[in-house]
């Protein structure tokens, strides 16, 4: 084993890698073999190992070089054997074990070897598992290289791509990262692309959510109040939202155009879960910022549903008019059958109350960044091909009720938020139990979760039960006041004799 190791800084320090086909060829596969075997099993081996801990940067560097060498030559063979390279990188893995010292020092030189190791995609266990090893130390080390987050794009592909173990030890990679660099995702917000950035809220949102069945999985908290901030920074100025990165990079600005509504899902999503997370619940309580946005969020969907009403309006009634034999389209086409069949069932009802066309928000007119942000997921709605992006903004005011009602678990204070600088977050709560801008675009649960965010902001706040209370009765009535009342579980001669 000593003599390998020797051998191999020998090489590291002679010989620098360049792409060639035969670096470390005189290294034989056998004594790769040999020593990781040994490693892997006898534990006096991490004695040996820690005599070399200061060459231990030229071992990393080398022996993943070796693998990215092995493989390339293999590759080009007529009958290719990746026998060399994964012994070579088994090694390591196994010298990364035996020893977290040696771990601790491998270099961001290694970055782009284990890049393009991951792009091959036939080292995928090896190279995560010794992401996750190093993670301590390298979540800082390797910020030093400018491939780093193209690294980072590699993991996120695989899990998509992978079995569970690796999506299992990808989460964990990421998770040590997400708790040991507070600056974690500021750092990925101002390097990667929206679609990237977009991938790594996903991440958040899938620790979050696993975090009561595996513990070990953390975030720290610097990371989850960047969340809450890119939230507000979306809400309160848009704009410099859009333009952040657009002296360097000028087709940024409309990438983030396109990945708006995808990332304010995530976001509210995130935001909705983090009420689960100790560590937060204190901002969350003491600062209305959370509740705010979230409100924002909704009276901006609710703003651009009544612009979709009027495109709408000005439509062919066959509108939207959909190839039927593109299989892509098949679900799609479906709900709106469906919904069409509900709607020529409700008629049938003479004392059926008539809906008018959704109303405009004033104060989202006159916002400057709310009103854009408006305009983004009105287009989005009008783009009815894209069976992606359409459902989701449905996701998004689904998931906008799902976090006022968390927040509001949390305490009254957050309940009266809902009133602050013009806001009727009630108001706009209570118009989700009924108002669809189109009945393919949104979950049936929608009504059941605004009731029950109703219930939440009304709870032991008489504040919000007096909203409810000075409801008018229009000419064109659309809330029936007594049958809403007792939905929500109101008794209205108690509520009257509360107010008087």
């Amino acid at each position: 084993m000593e003599q390998l190791l020797k051998d191999i800084v020998e090489l590291g320090k002679n010989h620098k890698f360049d792409g060639s086909f035969d670096y470390g060829s005189e290294i034989s596969s056998e004594s790769l073999l040999e020593v990781m075997r040994f490693v892997g099993t006898d534990e006096s081996s991490q004695e040996v190992l820690e005599r070399f801990l200061e060459d231990a940067p030229i071992i990393h560097q080398t022996l993943l070089s070796m693998t990215l060498s092995s493989w390339i030559q293999q590759k080009q063979s007529p009958e290719p054997s990746i026998i060399k390279p994964r012994r070579c990188i088994r090694l390591l893995l196994n010298l990364i074990q035996r020893s977290t010292r040696f771990a601790s020092k491998m270099p961001s030189e290694c970055v782009d070897l284990l890049e393009a190791l991951l792009a091959s995609s036939q080292f995928d266990p090896e190279c995560l598992l010794i992401l996750l090893k190093t993670s301590d130390s390298t979540c800082l080390e390797f910020q030093k290289s400018s491939r780093y987050s193209y690294l980072l794009e590699q993991v996120l592909l695989k899990i998509h791509q992978n079995s569970q173990d690796d999506v299992a030890t990808c989460l964990a990679y990421f998770s040590t990262l997400l708790e040991k660099d507070y600056g974690f995702l500021s750092s990925c917000y101002a390097e990667m692309s929206p679609k990237w950035f977009c991938e790594v809220l996903d991440v958040v949102r899938c620790l979050l959510e696993h975090k009561s069945t595996q513990q070990s999985l953390k975030i720290h908290s610097n990371n989850l109040l960047f969340v809450l901030n890119l939230l507000e920074l979306m809400t309160v100025d848009y704009v410099a939202f859009l333009t952040a990165k657009s002296k360097k990079e000028p087709k940024s600005v409309e990438e983030r155009r396109g990945k708006t509504i995808e990332m304010l899902n995530l976001l509210v999503e995130i935001l909705g879960e983090m009420c689960t997370n100790t560590e937060m619940t204190s901002h969350l309580n003491e600062k209305a910022t959370a509740m705010n946005a979230v409100v924002d969020v909704l009276d901006t969907i609710l703003h651009s549903e009544s612009l979709f009403a009027d495109f709408r309006a000005a439509q062919p009634e066959n509108w939207p008019k959909l190839p039927e034999t593109d299989e892509k389209f098949k679900q799609l086409l479906e709900k709106i059958e469906e919904e069409k069949r509900y709607e020529e069932t409700q008629r049938k009802y003479a004392d059926r109350p008539k809906q008018p066309p959704p109303s405009k928000i004033l104060r989202i007119e006159a916002n400057e960044s709310l009103a854009e942000l408006a305009k983004v997921i009105f287009e989005q709605y009008q783009k009815i091909e894209d069976v992606h992006g359409i459902p989701r903004i449905g996701e998004l005011k689904l998931n906008c009720l799902k976090a006022i009602s968390n927040l509001c678990s949390l305490c009254p204070g957050n309940k009266l938020a809902t009133l602050q600088n013009g806001r009727q977050g009630l108001l706009s709560v209570l118009q989700c139990t009924s108002r669809r801008p189109a009945y393919f675009m949104e979950s049936y649960a929608m009504r059941n979760y605004s009731i029950f965010c109703v219930r939440q902001l009304t709870d032991e706040c008489q504040e919000n039960k007096e909203v409810i209370l000075r409801l008018g009765e229009p000419q064109q009535p659309i809330i029936d006041r007594k049958r809403l009342l007792k939905e929500f579980g109101i008794d209205e001669q108690e509520l009257k004799a509360v107010v008087v």
